[in-house]
């Protein structure tokens, strides 16, 4: 049987910066639904999380269903880390393929550990189910999917596949992996009792230092200039929380007039409605919408800025917040970006996702000079240093595994609650 293999991108200061593993390693496999387009937030935590397993000195296989109009992400794939990719039909968000199927009950035997990204997707599911036949551990990250406000969307086909395959799968896994205490908390309301460890995700602070000039940025939008940029970074979707952000900007924008607000992203199905609303609402004039920013332009997109904004309904742990704390800048964010400790500490204004208390929360920010929003978003990017980068969360990730293949102590992240 021939499938199409593939190799994910390794940065070149991962390919030097570790010794060659020794047996103590684990053999891992990851599983993913996709590698799909640039904006995809899972494809990138896989691709940043298997670049600094690699550092680390343990290689990563990768396996996902390509399926036709969903492409590859090709800033992932290169000759280090292997990406198999046999084809396969998309089917409503399945990822339905017989070749990996078959290629993973061949290889998973020769695998420590078996890591799932996604729910609700026949390729982890393939995954599950060939570990388990073969004795292998298996890792669960849920990613935010088992969040109230994702569970309210697309009910009907999650009960359906939760019942052919997922909840199975789920229930049967040696871990679940979780970013945050309130993620385990859904885990257990979906009523989930498997052991579970706690390890957020990570940035590449490599990617933060030496950023292109604001002013790069600024030149590609006359619109702003002169402006103070409020930058909005993530998917164009409902869950976001962008009716609620321009519903606020409308009420503060005449009183901070210096201010501008730019929407980056890939549309996900909601920008014909956000169009709608701020020609509604009548700030055309204050908000700029991008599109997509990807590379040099997108870290100059952060340089531009003076403040961050993301008042998400849902999130697992906000890789969006997450950078824009690493970026420097001072962020506003709801509960459901599961990132209590970015407020706590001084780099961020929490707020509920409602218009009203996004304006609150604005308020609070753009009234600030641009020391005081530069010493905020200082102590956030301090908090990032500390506690939030990707090599810190491979080793952690690599004891977890260690520990599953009964190869070492149970590590501090593991919980039984």
């Amino acid at each position: 049987m021939s499938h199409a293999t593939s190799s994910v991108r390794i940065a070149p200061e991962a390919r030097n910066g570790a010794p060659p593993s020794n047996r103590t390693r684990s053999r891992v496999a990851f599983a993913v639904g996709g590698l799909m387009t640039e904006g995809s937030g899972v494809a990138r935590i896989v691709c940043d999380l298997a670049n600094a397993i690699l550092r680390q000195g343990t290689p990563v296989d990768v396996y996902t269903a390509n399926c036709p109009g969903r492409g590859l992400n090709r800033a992932l794939l290169d000759e280090e880390n292997r990406v198999h990719a046999p084809p396969g039909r998309w089917l409503g968000r399945l990822a339905w393929s017989a070749e990996l199927k078959q290629l993973l009950a061949k290889d998973v035997g020769q695998f420590d550990v078996v890591h799932n990204h996604s729910l609700w997707m026949l390729p982890t599911s393939y995954a599950a189910r060939a570990a388990h036949r073969k004795g292998v551990p298996v890792v669960f990250t849920v990613h935010g999917f088992l969040e109230p406000w994702a569970l309210s969307h697309s009910r009907w086909k999650k009960r359906i596949a939760g019942w052919l395959f997922q909840d199975r799968d789920l229930h049967q896994a040696n871990c679940i992996h979780v970013n945050s205490r309130s993620e385990l908390a859904r885990v257990r309301s979906y009523g989930l009792k498997n052991r579970a460890a706690i390890i957020p995700n990570g940035v590449d602070l490599r990617h933060f230092e030496n950023m292109p000039h604001g002013d790069d940025f600024l030149r590609d939008y006359p619109g702003l200039a002169g402006k103070r940029v409020c930058l909005f970074l993530s998917r164009l979707h409902e869950k976001k929380g962008l009716g609620h952000l321009v519903e606020a900007w409308a009420r503060v924008s005449l009183e901070f007039a210096d201010w501008q607000l730019v929407i980056a992203g890939p549309n996900d199905g909601y920008e014909p409605v956000l169009r709608e609303k701020i020609a509604a609402l009548g700030v055309n004039d204050s908000v700029t919408i991008t599109g997509p920013l990807y590379g040099l332009q997108k870290f100059a997109a952060y340089s531009a800025a003076e403040a961050f904004a993301l008042p998400s309904f849902s999130e697992g742990f906000s890789m969006a917040v997450l950078e824009g704390l690493a970026a420097g800048l001072p962020v506003l964010l709801t509960p459901g970006c599961n990132f209590p400790e970015a407020a706590a500490s001084g780099g961020a204004v929490e707020v509920e996702p409602n218009a009203e208390a996004t304006e609150a929360g604005l308020r609070q920010l753009l009234s600030q000079s641009s020391d005081e929003l530069k010493a905020m978003g200082q102590r956030g990017r301090q908090l990032v240093e500390a506690s939030y980068t990707w090599d810190r969360v491979a080793h952690t990730l690599l004891e977890l595994y260690t520990w599953l293949g009964g190869r070492g102590p149970q590590p501090e992240c593991v919980v039984e609650e």
